[in-house]
């Protein structure tokens, strides 16, 4: 007979702990997200902390540099959670969250024109594309699937 205790700490026994190990690439993808999430409470931190010298040196408000970082440093916790954990609806999100993210880099680069080198743009736009490829191929790979749980062919 099977005790309490041991059902409740086996993970076959507890419906809402991933049925497999987390792949390698999605703990360097959970772990890219918190840093990113990490940088931007950072910039929202920093942004509140040195307003009076930034609104002196910037054409916007320090505000826009602290709200911004504050969103997506929020943001970024519970997608870090949901991508450590295994939960289901993790893989979605961090699709959603990284084309919104990519979006929001070249409003933010392309139209406010804060140190805009646009000899460098195609790189970026390369690098931008290939980060994007790169989350798809670790979140569609056979092992993170079967990680989230997901288990319909893609």
């Amino acid at each position: 007979m099977i005790s309490h205790k041991k059902m409740t700490s086996d993970k076959r026994y507890n419906s809402s702990a991933p049925t497999a190990s987390r792949p390698w690439s999605v703990t360097l993808l959970a772990l890219a997200v918190l840093s990113i999430a990490t940088l931007n409470l950072l910039r929202c931190w920093q942004a509140f902390a040195q307003r009076h010298f930034l609104s002196e040196l910037l054409s916007i408000s320090p505000m826009y540099l602290a709200l911004s970082g504050l969103f997506w440093g929020l943001m970024g916790l519970p997608l870090f959670w949901s991508l450590w954990k295994g939960k289901n609806w993790a893989p979605r999100l961090a699709l959603s969250a990284s084309v919104a993210y990519s979006l929001y880099y070249w409003v933010d680069r392309l139209l406010l024109k804060m140190g805009v080198t646009y000899g460098n743009i195609p790189f970026t736009l390369i690098a931008n594309l290939a980060i994007l490829g790169l989350i798809y191929w670790i979140l569609s790979r056979k092992k993170a699937i079967t990680f989230f749980g997901v288990l319909h062919d893609r």
